[in-house]
């Protein structure tokens, strides 16, 4: 084994003080290189890089571990560990979350390796010791560059988030080589071993290291993944270790893999990997540091306010509720028919969405203006009432199950949900109306404040988006944060449906369910041309008309009902 110890010049300085997770800070004075660190036990410690100068670290290993996982973890930029100096792309990692198995020596005491970042960065390290019978991480590498990758490769893309690792194998003793990978599946090799995905979401709109290091130590030990982390998925041997989750721009998540040895009852930890779904730079644009795009604030701040004017008066001008709804259900099948079938970037997809649900919610409020017939505009506000809730429960648990993991099965069950909604209240079209106005226009102003704010309560309506737009999303497992802010939105959105829907009640209670439509109302008050009548016009029934009975243009009043009864 390769040491970088030899470059330490054989001087180790023990950290002394003990800050937030046990250790001191190491803080460089004066630009010169710190000196040397020697971890003992597995609490985390804040290690201080200078850019571009490899910082030599050391564990105390003892005689009874068989090998040792260290890792290290930055908010931003990337750090890259290896055991020498030399970082060799076969056996050293670069990422914001870097890991490296050590195996051990009969004769070894202390493992070395080296720490390395292209800017002044601290880093949250940490070392684990693990015993002849823990599996190790990573140790059935068949896919990735090193030959030990202990690492969870997590990546995400404009809708889900990737995670993958390499498989574990059995754990040996010191100087014993490694069971072989491919070799049988029984119950003595390493396909007997089980896994489980944990991710555990830190503060919402937090960006900051401090909140990172703290989930991070919050996720140190199986023991505490298992208290503070929810259970994602769970996997055996025959399963593929790539799991897609839903990408949550602007919250972090952690992401840790227990591997489980059933048969001797022990259990080992990857390396803890951490993702924001958006990048961290030190040039503009900072993506993590802007919550949403300016063209989708303008959108969604303009479909709150009107929202928020229908989910209190939409009954009440049922020409706005009709173009409103109309927007939506229009835009929503706009959006995903060209966000999965155009090619066009997100910001013109955008604009053309905008545009078609302009058009068809033209439409919908002139029928309405037009024919004035309830049906229609009911079964609409059914529609867009009934896709609301379909996708609020399609972010539960449930729908985790592999059975419901159909892109096809998924639409089915929306649509049906839909339809049963709207033929069960049709019996009460202005219930359903004022529902449907208050439930989706509150909701509409609680996603605005979403653009603003990060909330999990906004991927109601994105995580439906996303399903029509990549179909490889429907195997997404899906848990939503829940965390105060969300608390707060989703109470917010209660207040003001019910609010909603008592304001469109009293200001319709009396009058017509559904008022005449505004063309025949307009039609109604328009004065008709007087009506001609003759000798042969009956007089009875008739009332005042305006007769001309000489041809020449003089005109007489002819009253029938103004006859005295029995009258010639």
């Amino acid at each position: 084994m390769l040491s970088c110890c030899a470059m330490w010049g054989g001087a180790l300085v023990v950290l002394a003080g003990r800050a937030v997770y046990g250790t001191e800070e190491e803080t460089p004075s004066g630009g010169a290189e710190p000196e040397p660190v020697l971890i003992r036990g597995s609490e985390p410690m804040h290690i201080a890089l200078l850019a571009n100068t490899t910082r030599h670290l050391g564990v105390d290993t003892g005689s009874e571990a068989v090998g040792v996982l260290v890792r290290a973890h930055t908010l931003s930029p990337n750090v890259s560990i290896s055991r020498t100096q030399a970082f060799p792309p076969q056996s050293s990692y670069t990422g914001t979350s870097a890991g490296l198995w050590i195996p051990l020596r009969p004769s070894d005491r202390q493992a070395d390796f080296c720490l390395r970042a292209s800017e002044n960065v601290t880093a949250l390290v940490t070392a684990v010791l693990y015993g002849e019978q823990d599996p190790v991480p990573g140790a059935c590498n068949m896919e990735f560059r090193m030959e030990d990758d202990p690492n969870i490769h997590l990546r995400f893309t404009t809708h889900e988030t990737v995670t993958e690792f390499a498989p574990a194998n059995l754990g040996v003793a010191r100087g014993q080589p490694p069971p072989s990978c491919d070799t049988g599946q029984g119950t003595h090799t390493r396909w007997r071993l089980t896994y489980e995905l944990y991710q555990y979401f830190l503060p919402e709109g937090d960006l900051s290291e401090a909140s990172l290091f703290d989930g991070l130590a919050k996720m140190n030990s199986v023991r505490e993944v298992e208290q503070n982390g929810r259970k994602v998925a769970s996997l055996t041997s025959l399963d593929k270790t790539r799991v897609l989750g839903n990408a949550y721009a602007g919250i972090g998540v952690v992401f840790c893999v227990i591997v489980r040895d059933p048969l001797l009852n022990t259990s080992s930890l990857y390396v803890p990997a951490s993702t924001y779904s958006c990048h961290f730079s030190s040039r503009p644009p900072q993506s993590c540091q802007i919550q949403g795009q300016t063209a989708t604030r303008v959108f969604f701040t303009v479909l709150g306010v009107c929202g928020l004017f229908v989910c209190f008066m939409g009954h009440r001008f049922l020409t706005a509720e009709s173009f409103f709804l109309g927007f939506l259900t229009f835009g929503f099948v706009a959006f995903a028919v060209l966000g999965r079938f155009s090619g066009q970037s997100y910001e013109m997809c955008l604009v053309y969405t905008a545009v078609l649900a302009v058009v068809g919610g033209g439409l919908c409020a002139l029928c309405w203006w037009r024919f004035g017939a309830p049906i229609p505009l009911t079964v609409l506000a059914g529609l867009a009432l009934g896709l609301v809730l379909a996708a609020g429960i399609a972010l539960s648990p449930v729908v985790n199950e592999p059975p419901l993991r159909s892109y096809l099965l998924f639409w089915v069950c929306v649509t049906g949900f839909s339809v049963l909604l709207t033929l069960l209240l049709l019996s009460w079209p202005r219930t359903l109306i004022i529902l449907s106005g208050a439930v989706v226009g509150s909701y509409m102003a609680v996603f605005m404040l979403g653009t603003f704010l990060p909330s999990g309560l906004s991927y109601v309506l994105v995580s439906a988006v996303r399903r029509a737009v990549s179909p490889p999303f429907s195997q997404a497992i899906v848990f939503v944060p829940f965390q105060t802010r969300d608390f707060v939105l989703t109470t917010l959105w209660a207040v003001l449906a019910v609010g909603g829907a008592v304001s469109q009640h009293f200001l319709t209670r009396d009058k017509p369910h559904f008022p005449p439509c505004p063309y025949r109302s307009r039609s109604s008050q328009t004065p008709s041309a007087p009506q001609v009548c003759d000798e042969r016009t009956p007089l009875r029934g008739r009332g005042v008309q305006v007769c001309d009975h000489t041809g020449l243009g003089r005109s007489a009043w002819c009253c029938g009902a103004a006859l005295p009864s029995g009258g010639d």
